[in-house]
C-alpha cells in the first residue's frame, strides 16, 4: 500500500513504487470529480448537464475540495471535450 508524506512542503510517496503515477496525477483525478459530481450548472447532475442523478457531496468533502482548490488550482482536472456527448 502506498503511503504519503509531506517532504519539502509537497505531498509525495514515502517510498517509490514501480508503476505508480506521480502523486499529482492522482490528486488531479480526485479533484476533477467534485466539480463533475456537483449538481449545479457546471456539474453532471440534473441542474447541469443532467447525465447523472443528484449526488449529495458531504460538507467535509466540499470543504476539503474548496481548500485544496485554493492551494492547487492547477490540479483540478478539466473534462476532455473530445469525449463529451452531444446532449
Amino acid at each position: 500500500m502506498a503511503k504519503d508524506i509531506v517532504e519539502n512542503s509537497a505531498l509525495t510517496y514515502k517510498e517509490e513504487i514501480w508503476g505508480m503515477w506521480d502523486i499529482n496525477r492522482y490528486i488531479s483525478l480526485l479533484m476533477g470529480e467534485i466539480p463533475r459530481l456537483s449538481d449545479d450548472v457546471n456539474g453532471y447532475g440534473p441542474k447541469g448537464k443532467d447525465f447523472i442523478a443528484h449526488v449529495e457531496i458531504p460538507q467535509e468533502v466540499r470543504g476539503a475540495f474548496d481548500e485544496l482548490s485554493r492551494t492547487y488550482p492547477e490540479l483540478i482536472r478539466e473534462a476532455n471535450p473530445l469525449y463529451a456527448s452531444s446532449k
